[in-house]
């Protein structure tokens, strides 16, 4: 517990599962002082937050304001707590306390207040599921048994090839940045929509499919723009009016295809 207490010093002990897990609670204020601190940090095999999901995870909490009955995992290793499951959450929590601390804008419309008055959810406990002395080997089954219901895509798992990751990363941000309005949180969203998820493992796909290196890298891009390209002059048989206009309106025609359909014409 002195190790964990070093990292969140008013943090409370729970209960005991054995020496080496721990539940713990601390209040969320220190919790975000501690992320920010990089103390608490994105376990390296786990995927990046998806910033969708997060504003809506953040939107609900501070609207409706409801007690945050969670549990994050996280497993301590080197002063540094890694976040095994729990993510997004934390990520939804920073974002309340980002745009909290903005100063008050009568003008500008700002969902979650400003002008740091959101005092009542720094100051409630949260929960924490800490393990120590966790093999690498022990975390990824952790992570697996926990991820059951929502598949992580493979780019995260096993040995990292960082360059892979980069492009397709790389990739996943641009087009998420340009067409946000096209993501969708879902698991299964209607088309023209893709969930992050569903988008790294077709881009995956493709990467594998065409043996792409970083001296390929431009490969991957110039692909989505083709085919987009493609897909406007003749869009798939069939579609909705509906999903026709927003891709119009937009400049995004990819995600008219269906995931395999998709990773098969890049």
């Amino acid at each position: 517990m002195e190790s964990i207490k070093s990292i969140l010093p008013t943090s409370l002990e729970v209960h005991a599962y054995s020496a080496n897990h721990l539940i713990i609670k601390c209040t969320i204020e220190e919790l975000l002082l501690s992320t920010k601190k990089k103390e608490v940090t994105n376990w390296k095999f786990n995927r990046p937050p998806d910033a969708l999901r997060c504003n809506e995870i953040a939107e609900s909490i501070y609207a409706k304001k409801q007690e945050l009955d969670w549990l994050i995992y996280l497993a301590y290793d080197k002063g540094v707590l890694h976040v095994i499951d729990g993510i997004h959450r934390i990520h939804s929590l920073q974002i309340i306390k980002r745009e909290n601390s903005k100063p008050l804008d009568l003008i500008t419309p700002n969902v979650f207040g400003g002008d740091n008055s959101a005092g009542w959810l720094y100051e409630k406990r949260i929960l924490l599921s800490v393990r120590l002395n966790m093999s690498e080997g022990e975390k990824v089954d952790l992570f697996h048994s926990l991820n059951k219901s929502n598949p992580v895509p493979d780019l995260y798992m096993g040995d990292i090839d960082q360059q892979k990751r980069n492009i397709i990363e790389s990739n996943v941000n641009e087009w998420y940045t340009k067409f946000k309005t096209h993501f969708s949180a879902s698991n299964k969203p209607i088309i023209p929509h893709i969930n992050r998820d569903r988008f790294v493992e077709v881009l995956t796909f493709v990467y594998e499919k065409y043996d792409m290196s970083n001296s390929t890298s431009n490969l991957l891009s110039e692909k989505l723009y083709e085919l987009n390209t493609k897909l406007k002059k003749q869009p798939p048989p069939k579609v909705r009016e509906s999903a026709l206009e927003k891709c119009t309106t937009t400049g995004c025609y990819i995600f008219l295809l269906k995931r395999e359909d998709l990773q098969e014409a890049l």
